[in-house]
């Protein structure tokens, strides 16, 4: 039995693809994948190497300083965030924690991943904020061969900007197949302005899947790579939920939005691919959902937070009352000195004009809907305007419907899959410039243009001014944590000073705490459990004696290190006084002091 072909496919052939609009439709042919189809484009690994490292070698020139002494410094935060920044540099720090201690866990005890060694005795203390587990394939091997998890981290970000890039000009190679536009197109992506705003978030910036999700999508849609594209596909939806769930809320969005429109453009004949896509959706949704079920304990108990429920009141979600709805929406075409940098540059804006003007076919339909969909997502829950009520928008509806969805606090992150549709847009305007020049002989001009346009982006996106902040690693952590790895008999820590509000500290305590991966009492989060609530609030009244009491009876620790640097010179004594008459002295060590803790003082487990 002959299977039926839409009229429109009959007009233009059975290869043909048409935008939504019959107004604006034009047939294309079906292009080969480079990566995907057996019998496509053919790419020896000369030119993906020499693609990476061109790209790996633009990032260290974009960013410099960042990666001139990798193993002992970091991204000083003041250098990019101004007055955030120290909301930044403590993410950092929760970062190198985070990664190390999922490499650790994973090698030594899986079952117990998400009993991690901080907030102790508190269950599940990894699901307090993102487990990272993305981006563990990039960060673990440097960290399982050199134990320094700021060098790994700085690897990880670094590729970060590689694999965008890559995988950008893959999917664009598919459409194309110009290598120079393609190329260009893994440029603008990987150096996109969003991208450099994320540059102190390791999971915000990990985008760099997008790319493969459309790509896998056209595969399944065009018949090639029959075996890979379905895996590629849920795989990386795993890994950007992995990376951040952030990420991950806008790769499934990205998945659906664009497949539906590919799917519309072809006609009723691609509909035949549907229980395929379904069905790499819902592998990855299992397969995310078993990872997040610590997560949905601590929801259901009142620790993580639903905006939905408190009206979503996070200062994220009032971006429209304290700057206007216009003002916002310039975010994305004027660059702004406050506020979220949203700037798409006015090189690819430029040239996703020209791929509106110039390309009438697919996949121009889905990247203009995927642009749309994160201006809007990154609105939040409500349109607001001086003249009507509140207007409820998708986002709104997701929160009320998606399992996890209103936890996210801070929308405009979504902006992240307008940049990867205007990087997209921008790359076929290129292409298709590029290839009216050859036509019109040219050839140089064309030859040109991608490098052009590559440096109009290095110009108008370059963060400048950025410097690096060192880190101790190694011997030149502080001497109490290597005491402690060495005679810590796996007790549990409590370092002080501390409080709830102290958040950088409490970021550094738990870094520091790689060293010795004991039981930490100490941690950072937006969403501390009740028993570090419990102890801090003893720890208010020190330096008095009976508030020491007060903690040893809550707090369930056999060491507790005294910072004496980071007590204010004119109580200090007062501190030192009363741990050594109620606590037996371990060791002495530069300005810290560490305490041992009869087990029959120490608080419950």
């Amino acid at each position: 039995m002959q299977r039926a072909i839409p009229p429109d496919v009959k007009a233009h052939g059975e290869g043909a693809r048409l935008d939504p609009w019959p107004a604006i439709g034009h047939p294309t042919p079906v292009p080969q994948s480079p990566l995907l189809a057996p019998g496509g484009i053919r790419l020896g690994w000369r030119e993906p190497a020499l693609a990476a490292l061109l790209y790996a070698l633009a990032t260290v020139a974009l960013t410099w300083p960042l990666f001139r002494h990798p193993a002992t410094t970091v991204l000083d935060t003041r250098s990019l965030y101004g007055p955030a920044s120290v909301l930044i540099q403590r993410d950092i720090n929760l970062t190198l924690w985070t990664l190390a201690w999922d490499t650790h866990a994973l090698r030594t005890d899986p079952l117990h991943l998400f009993d991690a060694n901080t907030f102790y005795p508190a269950r599940y203390s990894l699901a307090l904020s993102e487990h990272k587990l993305g981006n563990v394939p990039l960060f673990a091997p440097v960290y399982l061969a050199t134990g320094n998890p700021v060098l790994a981290y700085q690897v990880t970000l670094l590729l970060t900007f590689v694999l965008a890039g890559l995988a950008m000009a893959a999917y664009v190679l598919y459409w194309t197949d110009d290598r120079g536009a393609a190329f260009a197109a893994g440029f603008l992506f990987a150096f996109a302005p969003f991208r450099f705003w994320q540059l102190g978030s390791l999971d915000y910036i990990s985008i760099h899947f997008f790319p493969l999700i459309t790509l896998a999508i056209d595969a399944v849609l065009d018949g090639a790579g029959r075996r890979t594209a379905i895996p590629v596909l849920a795989g990386a939806l795993v890994l950007s939920t992995f990376c951040s769930y952030y990420v991950g809320y806008a790769a499934f969005a990205l998945a659906i939005v664009y497949a539906a429109v590919r799917i519309v453009a072809r006609g009723r004949g691609s509909f035949a691919t549907l229980p395929r896509l379904a069905g790499a959706l819902a592998a990855a949704g299992i397969a995310i959902a078993i990872v997040t079920i610590p997560y949905v304990i601590l929801q259901r108990s009142g620790i993580i937070p639903d905006y939905g429920q408190r009206g979503f009141a996070s200062l994220a979600f009032l971006t429209q009352l304290r700057f206007g709805l216009m003002h916002v929406l310039s975010y994305w075409v004027v660059p702004h000195r406050e506020g979220v940098p949203q700037f798409l540059t006015y090189t690819a804006l430029s040239l996703a004009a020209l791929a509106l003007a110039l390309r009438r076919c697919q996949p121009r339909a889905g990247l203009v809907a995927v642009g749309v969909l994160g201006v809007v997502l990154a609105l939040g829950p409500y349109l607001l305007t001086p003249w009507f009520p509140p207007i409820p928008l998708p986002y709104a509806a997701l929160a009320r419907v998606v399992p996890g969805f209103s936890a996210m606090r801070v929308p405009q992150r979504f902006g992240a899959l307008t940049t990867f549709a205007t990087t997209g847009l921008a790359a076929l305007g290129l292409a298709a410039a590029c290839a009216t020049l050859r036509a019109r002989r040219r050839a140089a001009v064309a030859a040109a243009l991608p490098w052009l346009a590559m440096a109009a982006v290095a110009l108008e996106a370059r963060p400048g001014g950025l410097a690096a902040l060192p880190m101790r690693v190694g011997t030149a952590t502080p001497p109490e944590y290597r005491w402690l790895a060495e005679h810590g008999a796996g007790g549990a820590v409590l370092e002080l000073p501390a409080s709830i509000e102290d958040l950088h500290r409490s970021s550094l305590y738990m870094y520091y705490s790689t060293v010795h991966w004991l039981p930490l009492l100490n941690g950072y989060t937006p969403y501390p459990p009740r028993s570090f609530v419990s102890v801090m609030e003893a720890v208010k009244g020190l330096p008095r004696p009976e508030a020491l009491e007060t903690v040893l009876a809550r707090a369930p620790a056999r060491w507790i290190v005294l910072h004496l640097d980071a007590v204010a010179p004119r109580v200090r004594p007062d501190w030192e006084a009363t741990f050594r008459a109620a606590l037996p002295v371990a060791a002495e060590l530069d300005d810290a002091i560490v305490f041992e803790v009869p087990a029959q003082r120490a608080g419950p487990r």
